[in-house]
C-alpha cells in the first residue's frame, strides 16, 4: 500500500475506487464503507482521509482523542487490501472550501475516481454544506458513481467513533471491542519504572502513554500482548495506582507466565475485559492479596475462552 500526501502526487491516479472519510477506530461502520469499496469493479482501491480529525482545526489543537493511531490505521488499511492511502492536509483553506470546488478541483485533479463510497452522513466543504446529495449530483456531471452506506447498528444504536470512544472512556471495553469488530488496542514502548510490582512479585512493564489515543476508564483489564512473536495474556493497570503517593498516571502491564527482560521494547496491548476499578489499598499486604485475586480470576475466565 502506497501512503501519500495528497499535496505530493504528480501523477494522477487512474481508474479509482474511493472510500472517504476520516475512519477513526475502522469500526463494523467503517469496514462495511470499505468492503463495499474493494469490492466494486475499479482497478485502484484508494482511502482518502484527513491528516488530522476536522474537529481539531475547528475547535482547537487537542480536542479529539483518536481511537487509532495513524500507524494502527495504515497497518488495518494494508492487511484489508487498499491499494493507496491518501492523506489530505485538513487546515482552514479546506475547512472554508466550497463543496464543490473541493471535489471538482481539488480531488479530480489528482484521482480518476470511477466510484466513490460513503457514509450515510457524511458531510465535507465550508461549514459541512457538502453533502451526499451534493455529491451524487457531482458525480453525475463528471462522470463518477456515488454509493452512500446504510449504516451499521449494535444493540439498536448505530455504530460511530464517537458511541466506541464514550463506551472505552467508560471502560466498557466489551461493548466497544464488539462495534469495533476487533480489540482496541495500542502500542507503546516500556520504560523503566519504580520496581514497585517486581517487589511485590508482579513484576510490570511500565509503558509510555500514547499521544492522542483516548485512554480506557481507570482500572484493571485483562489483556493480551506479543513478545518476540509469541502471544500472552497479561493484567493492565490504567491509572495513578492510588496506594503508592505521588505515582504518575501509567500503563502497567504484567505479563502472564513470562519472564524476561523487555525494557526498550515496543509491545502491543489488545484490551479484551475490566475486571475491577482502581482501588486505594491500606497497605501492600492488601494490595497483593488483591494482586493474587486479579490473576486467579483472569486465568479462569481465560479458560472461558478456548
Amino acid at each position: 500500500m502506497r501512503v501519500v500526501k495528497m499535496r505530493d502526487i504528480k501523477k494522477r491516479i487512474p481508474d479509482a475506487s474511493v472510500a472517504f472519510g476520516f475512519f477513526d477506530g475502522i469500526h463494523l461502520g467503517h469496514q462495511e464503507i470499505l468492503q463495499h469499496m474493494l469490492s466494486s469493479s475499479p482497478a485502484s482501491k484508494v482511502v482518502l482521509t484527513f491528516d488530522k480529525h476536522p474537529r481539531d482545526v475547528i475547535f482547537g489543537i487537542d480536542k479529539v482523542k483518536y481511537i487509532t493511531t495513524k500507524k494502527q490505521k495504515e497497518e488495518i488499511f494494508a492487511q484489508m487490501g487498499v491499494d493507496y492511502l491518501l492523506y489530505i492536509d485538513f487546515d482552514e483553506t479546506v475547512m472554508n472550501m466550497d463543496p464543490r470546488r473541493f471535489v471538482t478541483e481539488y480531488l479530480l485533479k489528482k484521482i480518476d475516481i470511477k466510484k466513490m463510497t460513503i457514509g450515510f452522513n457524511n458531510r465535507f466543504g465550508k461549514a459541512g454544506a457538502g453533502d451526499n446529495a451534493l455529491l451524487k449530483q457531482i458525480g453525475a456531471e463528471e462522470g463518477f458513481d456515488v454509493e452512500a452506506v446504510a449504516p451499521v447498528k449494535f444493540e439498536g444504536q448505530v455504530i460511530s467513533s464517537t458511541a466506541i470512544r464514550k463506551e472505552i472512556e467508560n471502560g466498557n471495553i466489551e461493548r466497544a471491542n464488539q462495534m469495533l469488530g476487533r480489540e482496541f488496542y495500542l502500542c507503546s514502548r516500556v520504560i523503566d519504572g519504580k520496581h514497585l510490582g517486581r517487589k511485590l512479585g508482579f513484576p510490570t512493564a511500565n509503558m509510555q502513554m500514547p499521544k492522542k489515543l483516548i485512554m480506557p476508564q481507570n482500572g484493571v483489564y485483562l489483556t493480551k500482548t506479543c513478545v518476540a512473536q509469541r502471544a500472552y495474556y497479561a493484567l493492565t493497570n490504567v491509572g495513578i495506582n492510588p496506594t503508592f503517593v505521588n505515582h504518575p498516571y501509567r500503563i502497567e502491564t504484567f505479563i502472564l507466565d513470562f519472564e524476561g527482560d523487555i525494557y526498550g521494547e515496543i509491545l502491543p496491548i489488545y484490551f479484551l475485559k475490566k475486571i475491577r476499578d482502581e482501588k486505594n489499598f491500606e497497605n501492600l499486604d492488601e494490595l497483593k492479596k488483591q494482586l493474587y485475586n486479579d490473576t486467579d480470576y483472569a486465568k479462569k475466565y481465560i479458560k472461558t475462552l478456548h
